[in-house]
């Protein structure tokens, strides 16, 4: 039997022509949807996009491309702080070449790219059930159905005029941006060079949105925005941005003009892929609409040190704010196959190192699989605990008799990984 390096050349992305045959490639295996074309037009123009960020396998009998992805680089945003994440998306494989491990051998290069590349982790919108083999978790909130009867819309008078954006309100929408990303613990952050690729380049794939800029006739200064995707999920009209500080009279334009459109394009409803407390899906619930029940970003934290001891400045925040702000201390998270040591001062954050067999007083257990859905705010720890008992304060199981020390060290986990609203827009 073939060993695989014998049959398969793995390798990067090198020319131009590598983005026609990845074309070919993804129009073959995801037939009748355009992926291909989605594909070539990030390969050549998505920002920040690097030929070597597309990995490939070749069978080398035929020089056919049996298996692609691409990494796709994002910037996203924790409380204010950047964050280098690495997307695995537009996966596909031929299907005379499944089950031979080669997803497995494309990984293995992926991984080494993330440490080598200090990306802090990796995300995918990939789909359910496959990619938890890979080190993938659900831990961000991704793809919402808030769906509005249109006969829940009653009509006012139009305040507003609509008109689609273009380059020129690019500085604008940055600022509505910046809204938006304060309003959320984990957001997405985009360019100037990313909003040009979303109204340009991207309208010639499926990812393709209009973005319509709504403007008070009155006061043209008075203005928000909304991104309607041509395709999506369900049969609605789908508005996945809507501005964060939209007011409630603005929002009742906007969704006038949404059942305008939704009618003149035979969608039977409008479906908000926003979070349930934003601005617009809260307006929506309160009109009766169906509560979403949003599926999730699967994460992998490739190394859970390195993060933690990014995330330093605001562990130190949580802690300075809460009623342990001189804590002096060592706080242990024990991933049972391997201990980070959290060692404070004065309530500042000096080191994160290896556990010791040395006992802690505070010592938090948690399976590494759900330390992302944890470290992201996607989830409380009580909230884990209640679908899997191997996340707790180390005395409440291991040693019941220290009470005081299982509650201090709840409340300590409390403060630094709470639960928080994320939200992460697309960015093409």
């Amino acid at each position: 039997m073939k060993k695989m390096s014998d049959k398969y050349n793995i390798r990067r992305a090198e020319s131009s022509d590598d983005g026609k045959r990845l074309n070919a490639l993804f129009s073959k295996i995801f037939y009748p949807e355009p992926v291909g074309i989605l594909a070539e037009t990030i390969f050549k123009h998505l920002p920040r996009m690097k030929k070597k960020y597309w990995f490939i396998a070749e069978e080398k009998a035929t020089e056919t491309i049996a298996s692609a992805f691409a990494l796709i680089p994002w910037t996203w945003e924790m409380d204010g702080m950047k964050l280098k994440v690495a997307e695995m998306g537009i996966v596909g494989t031929l299907e005379k070449y499944r089950k031979q491990g080669i997803m497995h051998i494309l990984n293995k290069e992926f991984d080494r790219t993330l440490e080598e590349e200090n990306f802090d982790f990796a995300v995918i919108q990939g789909i359910p059930g496959f990619y938890h083999k890979f080190g993938y978790y659900y831990s961000i909130p991704l793809e919402n159905h808030i769906n509005i009867p249109l006969d829940s819309i009653q009509a006012i008078q139009k305040k507003y005029s609509f008109r689609l954006a273009e380059k020129k309100d690019i500085p604008w929408l940055m600022q509505e941006d910046k809204i938006y990303r304060d309003s959320n613990f984990i957001s997405v952050f985009r360019d100037a060079a990313n909003w040009e690729y979303l109204l340009t380049h991207s309208l010639t794939t499926e990812y393709g949105s209009e973005y319509w800029i709504m403007e008070d006739k009155s006061d043209k200064r008075c203005k928000f925005y909304c991104r309607i995707p041509g395709y999506g999920f369900g049969k609605g009209l789908i508005v996945s941005e809507i501005s964060d500080n939209i007011d409630d009279e603005a929002l009742d334009n906007l969704l006038i003009f949404c059942r305008q459109l939704s009618i003149e394009r035979e969608k039977p409803y409008i479906r908000l892929n926003l979070h349930d407390n934003s601005s617009a899906g809260k307006k929506a619930l309160s009109m009766n609409a169906e509560k979403g029940k949003p599926y999730a970003w699967q994460i992998k934290i490739q190394n859970s040190f390195k993060l933690l001891k990014k995330l330093a400045p605001i562990f130190d925040k949580r802690m300075k704010e809460s009623q342990f702000d001189n804590f002096s201390g060592t706080i242990r998270l024990d991933f049972f196959d391997s201990q980070a040591d959290m060692i404070w001062n004065s309530g500042k954050l000096e080191s994160i190192e290896p556990g010791n067999n040395k006992e802690c007083d505070n010592t938090f257990c948690i399976n590494s699989d759900l330390f992302p859905a944890f470290c992201l705010g996607h989830r409380s720890w009580q909230e884990l605990q209640s679908i899997r008992p191997d996340i707790f304060p180390a005395p409440q199981y291991v040693m019941p008799d220290l009470a005081l020390s299982s509650n201090k060290t709840g409340l300590l986990m409390d403060i630094l990984f709470p639960p928080r609203k994320s939200w992460v827009y697309e960015q093409y």
